[in-house]
């Protein structure tokens, strides 16, 4: 009894003789599309956790505060997305610093004062991200987000969550 040899690939380029290598070639990419897109997608996780945030607004005149109101919605200033409405505002005096003399100086300009903004939203938990308005909410983030009274810019100092809910929807 003879034995043949088994060939891989033929003369047609045809996998054990019966499939085309550019056949299973394309099967294999698009089975790796089809997982990336999956691993991509599954990514941004749909539960979601009530966040507070501080944003702090330094240096602007006393009269700008007074546009800040509790309870109005709040909307990303660049991609018009909402993200969340104000639940808290606190001032305190702005300090600014200057040099004269090569030293540094902090003095208090008159009718100047900080504030801070705490913005209550819903974030989607995508670990290990939390997304406010499609975006990563980051302490040290520079933002720009508009009231229905009030343009704001400035800075998240502050992200409060309860933890026991970022471990559950992880």
């Amino acid at each position: 009894m003879r034995r043949l040899p088994l060939m891989l690939i033929d003369e047609k380029g045809r996998l054990f003789g019966k499939l085309n290598v550019l056949d299973v070639l394309f099967a294999m990419i698009l089975l790796a599309a089809i997982f990336l897109g999956y691993t991509m997608l599954s990514r941004g996780g749909s539960e979601t956790i009530p966040v507070t945030y501080t944003v702090e607004i330094q240096n602007r005149k006393d009269d700008y505060f007074e546009h800040v109101h509790i309870g109005e919605s709040v909307i990303d200033g660049v991609t018009k997305s909402p993200v969340g409405s104000i639940v808290g505002f606190s001032k305190q005096p702005a300090r600014k610093l200057e040099q004269a003399d090569g030293k540094m100086h902090i003095y208090m300009p008159q009718d100047h004062s900080d504030g801070y903004v705490k913005i209550q939203a819903d974030a989607i938990v995508a670990y290990p991200d939390l997304l406010v308005g499609n975006e990563p909410m980051k302490i040290g983030k520079e933002v720009a987000l508009r009231s229905e009274s009030l343009a704001m810019h400035g800075y998240v100092t502050g992200i409060e969550y309860d933890s026991e809910l970022l471990k559950g929807a992880k």
